[in-house]
C-alpha cells in the first residue's frame, strides 16, 4: 500500500482543551501539526459544564489538600502540585482572551463549590457551559502557522529504535500517510464510550490508549474510571455545580439519599455518591435531584434546562430524574505532569494521560485545569528539548491491510462492560469479562490495519482499553475510590500507593506490595 511521508517538529493527536492549548503554545517556537479524527474542538472539553478549579496564593495549599483527600491515598502529590501551581498562568491566559467567566453585579467572580471541595474555587462560564466558552476563546487564538488536519484518523504510532518517531493515519481523502516528528503528543481523551450510559462525546473511544499500548508504552491506573452520579435518565450530564448550589438527591418519596452516608452528604466525592445512587436504583427506587432550593434554575443552568426540556422534563417542577454514567478516566498513559511517557519522543496530556494527579477519584473541576496546565508544562518541556527539531531518518512502516477483522459490535462490548466491569465489580464478573475478551486477542495485541473503517478502529481500541481496565480491576484486591469491589469492600492499608501498570501485554503491581501479574487474556 502506498504511503506518503510528511515531516513536522511536533504532531499532536486530539483537539480538545489539552491538545489545542498545547498546539497554540508550541506553535510559537515549533512547526506543529495537529490531527483530529472529527471536527476541530469536538470531544469532552466542549461538553464540560461545571468549570475549572483554580487557586491563587495561599489558597493553593488547600486546593492541594482537597485533591489529595479526594484521591483516596493514591494521588501523586508532586504531579498534583505542579498542575495546581500552574493555575495562575492558565487563568491569566484565558482572562487575556476575554473568556466570559461568570461575575456578579460588582464584577466579582461567581465562584462555585462542587463535591469534595472545602471552599468555592471553581470558575464557571455561562452558568453550566465553561468548557464551551473556554474552547471558543481558545479557537479564536489559533495562530496562522498552526497546521490543523480535521477528519484525520490516526491509527498507530511509528517506532524507530525505541523512540516514537511519528504517527500513521488516513487523511480526509482516505490516503495513508506518516507524519514524522521529534515529539508526538497524545491528547485524544478518555474512553467513556466503553459504557452505554456516559457523559462523554462520541469521540471518547480510547484511541490514544490503544495506540500507546500497541507501541509498548506503560499505562497505569486503568481500574479507576469515575462514574458521575447525576446524569439525566434520557442522557445528558447534570453538573455537580447544581448540588454545589444546594440541590439534593432524593427518592420518589422525598427521602434524602445522602443523609448519613458521608459527612459532606450531597457534596461527597463522586465515587461515594454514584454508589449510593446505583444502590437506590438497584433496590427499585427512583432517584431525583431536588432543585427546588435553587431560585432561577433555568437562568443559572441554561444548558441543563435545555437538555431536560428536550426530554420533556420540566425543571420548574423541581425534580430531575437522574442515574450514574461513565464520566472520567483517572488512568491512562503513564506520564509525568509535563507529559513525558515511558517512551522517548512520546508525550501524553489531558484525559489520555495518567500522571497520578487524580488518584483513585478525581476532584471536580480539576480536569479542565489539568488539561490546560499540562499543555503549558508540556510546551515548556518540549521547548527545552533539542531533539525535537533534529532531522529524523525513518524507515516507513509497512501498512497492513486486507485481513478480515474479528470484532464484536460496539453495543455488545458496552453491554458486557456495564454488566461485568461497571460501577460495582467482583472477581466472578471480571473473570467473565476477561474470558469474553479472550475471543478477540488477535485484535487487542496486533497493530491496526489501514483497511479498517473508523468504526472498526474505534472498536479495536475500545477492546484494548476494556482489556486493560478488566485486568487492572482483577489485580486490585481492595475497594478504593472509583474502583469498588463488592467481594473486597474494604480499602486495604497495604495497598496504599500501590500502582497497577500495564506494559507489553503484562500487568504488574508495584510500589510497596508484592509483585504479581499475568500476560494474556486467556491465561
Amino acid at each position: 500500500m502506498n504511503i506518503k511521508r510528511k515531516d513536522t517538529d511536533v504532531v499532536i493527536i486530539g483537539s480538545g482543551l489539552s491538545g489545542l492549548m498545547a498546539a497554540v503554545q508550541l506553535a510559537e517556537t515549533h512547526d506543529v501539526t495537529l490531527v483530529t479524527k472529527t471536527a476541530l474542538g469536538s470531544g469532552n472539553s466542549e461538553r464540560a459544564q461545571g468549570g475549572i478549579a483554580a487557586s491563587y496564593g495561599e489558597a493553593v495549599l488547600s486546593h492541594k489538600q482537597d485533591t489529595l483527600a479526594a484521591g483516596y491515598g493514591h494521588t501523586n502529590g508532586r504531579a498534583a502540585g505542579e498542575v495546581i501551581e500552574k493555575a495562575a498562568s492558565v487563568m491569566n491566559t484565558f482572562m487575556s482572551w476575554q473568556t466570559p467567566f461568570d461575575r456578579d453585579e460588582k464584577r466579582e467572580f461567581l465562584l462555585a463549590r462542587e463535591g469534595a471541595h472545602s471552599c468555592r474555587r471553581i470558575f464557571r462560564a455561562g452558568g453550566d457551559a465553561a468548557g464551551h466558552y473556554m474552547m471558543k476563546q481558545l479557537k479564536k487564538n489559533i495562530p496562522a502557522n498552526l497546521r490543523v488536519l480535521e477528519f484525520f484518523t490516526a491509527f498507530d504510532l511509528v517506532m524507530e529504535d525505541g523512540r516514537c518517531a511519528g504517527v500513521t493515519g488516513r487523511d480526509n481523502r482516505g490516503e495513508c500517510c506518516v507524519w514524522t516528528a521529534g515529539a508526538v503528543v497524545v491528547a485524544s481523551g478518555g474512553c467513556g464510550r466503553l459504557f452505554p450510559v456516559t457523559s462523554n462525546a462520541p469521540e471518547a473511544s480510547g484511541d490514544g490508549l490503544g495506540m500507546a499500548f500497541r507501541a509498548g508504552a506503560v499505562l497505569q491506573d486503568m481500574e479507576f474510571l469515575q462514574f458521575h452520579p447525576t446524569m439525566l435518565t434520557g442522557g445528558g450530564l447534570v453538573s455537580e455545580a447544581v448540588r454545589g448550589e444546594g440541590a439534593v438527591l432524593v427518592d420518589e418519596h422525598g427521602n434524602r439519599l445522602m443523609k448519613g452516608r458521608h459527612p459532606l452528604e450531597d457534596l461527597a466525592p463522586r465515587s461515594v455518591t454514584a454508589r449510593v445512587v446505583r444502590e437506590a436504583l438497584k433496590a427499585g427506587k427512583e432517584v431525583f435531584l431536588d432543585i427546588r432550593s435553587i431560585p432561577r434554575f433555568e437562568k443559572e443552568f441554561p444548558r441543563i434546562t435545555e437538555q431536560a426540556e428536550r426530554q420533556r422534563i420540566d425543571p420548574e417542577k423541581g425534580f430531575l430524574p437522574v442515574r450514574p454514567g461513565a464520566h472520567f478516566m483517572m488512568g491512562g498513559i503513564a506520564a509525568d505532569a509535563a507529559g513525558q511517557t515511558s517512551i522517548k519522543g512520546l508525550y501524553a496530556i489531558g484525559e489520555a494521560a495518567c500522571s497520578g494527579m487524580h488518584g483513585a477519584n478525581r476532584l471536580a473541576g480539576n480536569s479542565l485545569l489539568e488539561a490546560a496546565a499540562g499543555a503549558f508544562l508540556l510546551a515548556e518541556r518540549i521547548a527545552a528539548d533539542p531533539d525535537v527539531t533534529t532531522p529524523r531518518p525513518l524507515s516507513l512502516p509497512v501498512i497492513q491491510g486486507g485481513r478480515q477483522a474479528v470484532l464484536p459490535e460496539r453495543e455488545e462490548l458496552q453491554e458486557k462492560m456495564d454488566a461485568w466491569c461497571g460501577i460495582i465489580r467482583d472477581r466472578e464478573s471480571l473473570e467473565w469479562m476477561k474470558n469474553w475478551l479472550g475471543a478477540y486477542e488477535s485484535n487487542i495485541f496486533t497493530p491496526a490495519e489501514a483497511s479498517l473503517s473508523l468504526e472498526q478502529l474505534e472498536v479495536k481500541n475500545m477492546l484494548t482499553a476494556a482489556w486493560m481496565m478488566t485486568g487492572a480491576s482483577l489485580l486490585r484486591q481492595e475497594s478504593r475510590g472509583a474502583h469498588i469491589r463488592r467481594d473486597i469492600p474494604e480499602q486495604r492499608k497495604e495497598w496504599t500507593g500501590a500502582v497497577i501498570r500495564c506494559e507489553s501485554g503484562r500487568f504488574t503491581v508495584v510500589h510497596g506490595v508484592r509483585e504479581e501479574g499475568y500476560a494474556a487474556v486467556s491465561g
